[in-house]
């Protein structure tokens, strides 16, 4: 009893510890890969919202927008995609006072997916083209290539989905560097659906050698399992293909995947179809009719959420607009007016300066003009009193005067 007492109050002391960010790191990298390839998302739901509060304690920004985005992933595989979009805004507004590329790629490409599972493809492209943009700017290598080809293969689901086979042609190259199941998956489907069946059985084999070649998450072990069921199925190898079926719902159910239940309850409806086995088709054709009919009904309750944000987004870029157009009419004015008042200043300058030239003109003459009287007056007096420097003071007055005479007698 005391050991068990000693034990549990050294558990209640280790969780009252603050984490490192060391240790936050290690468990949204390691620890978070390992639940993915397990397929346990709702342990990743608890994960992360306990290292929410630890980040926060630390005041650990990285970490905690970190976990916003971990857990707005597993949302949404699990077609909680109302609470992914919330979640994913959160980090958003967060990122906005927090420069990091790789977040910032990871939150686009987010949104991206968010936008394909609702069946808003072209929306998807265009955050998984704003991922790619910012995913070149990471400086590690190898995050950066990953980013990347996720999104690759992301738009390449994206195009196919609106048929664009071009662009999914080009992004099929683009993803067979580093390939996952679900593209050699993709191409397997397409060679079915054109009847070509040894094509897709290279295919879907390619896509099940990847499973001991790499650490493929448990989610590709379903779906390379639900590919093999559709492949008996264009075999006629009806029992095959209920086995290979039902080992792929049995994963997929455990960890919650609905979407993927669907597909799988469609193909086993066939495949008991084609064996004559009525009860059973019908049992999973009304799990898949009421499955389908619950995700319509979910996808149109949260519709609403991409629709608002589109309408948010563009509500703040004309506000955006608005307040450039406001600052380039303000600049344009100040402009006009500053030109008004140097123009002003200028002739009132050049005004000034004429006046001044005008009475320094009327001064000079005025002065010369008094100058002359002076010298006249001056003359006068000498010549009414015969004075002897008459003559010489006449010629400093008028220099030209005889000059002139002497030339007017020439004439």
């Amino acid at each position: 009893m005391i050991l068990l007492l000693i034990c549990l109050l050294s558990v209640s002391l280790v969780k009252a510890q603050n984490y490192t960010i060391f240790q936050i790191d290690s468990i949204q990298v390691d620890g978070y890969s390992r639940l993915i390839r397990l397929g346990s998302y709702r342990q990743i739901i608890l994960q992360e919202l306990d290292l929410i509060k630890r980040a926060k304690e630390i005041h650990y920004d990285k970490g905690e927008i970190t976990a916003y985005l971990n857990l707005a992933i597993a949302l949404r595989i699990t077609n909680d995609s109302k609470n992914s979009f919330r979640f994913l805004e959160i980090a958003e507004k967060k990122l906005q006072n927090f420069e990091d590329d790789e977040l910032n790629s990871r939150l686009a490409f987010f949104y991206g997916t968010n936008y394909h599972s609702l069946g808003l493809y072209r929306q998807a492209i265009q955050s998984f083209d704003t991922s790619i943009k910012v995913a070149h700017k990471i400086k590690d290598q190898k995050i950066r290539e990953k980013r990347i080809y996720d999104n690759y293969d992301w738009k390449l689901s994206s195009f196919s989905n609106l048929h664009m086979m071009d662009s999914v042609y080009v992004y099929e190259r683009k993803c067979m560097r580093f390939p996952k199941p679900m593209l050699f998956i993709t191409i397997a489907k397409r060679h079915l659906k054109n009847g070509n069946i040894d094509s897709a059985y290279y295919y879907v084999h390619k896509a099940n050698d990847l499973l001991l070649t790499k650490k493929v998450s448990i989610e590709g072990k379903a779906n390379v399992l639900r590919a093999f069921g559709e492949l008996s199925i264009a075999k006629k190898e009806y029992k095959q293909a209920v086995a290979y079926l039902d080992a792929s719902l049995e994963i997929t159910q455990k960890i919650g995947l609905k979407k993927r239940n669907l597909e799988s309850y469609k193909l086993m409806s066939d495949a008991y179809r084609h064996l004559d086995n009525t009860e059973k088709e019908n049992e999973y054709l009304l799990k898949y009719t009421q499955l389908k009919d619950s995700l319509t009904q979910e996808e149109r309750n949260i519709l609403d959420i991409p629709i608002s944000k589109f309408l948010d987004d563009q509500e703040e870029k004309d506000r955006k607009d608005r307040v450039v157009l406001y600052c380039i009419i303000i600049l344009i004015s100040v402009s006009i007016c500053i030109v008004i008042f140097v123009f002003y200043k200028k002739s009132s300058t050049i005004k000034t300066q004429a006046e001044a030239k005008l009475l320094l003109e009327k001064n000079q003459n005025e002065s010369l003009q008094q100058k002359i009287n002076e010298s006249f007056t001056e003359l006068l007096k000498m010549a009414k009193d015969n004075n002897p420097q008459f003559w010489t003071r006449f010629q400093e007055v008028y220099p030209d005067f005889w000059a002139k005479c002497l030339k007017l007698i020439r004439i």
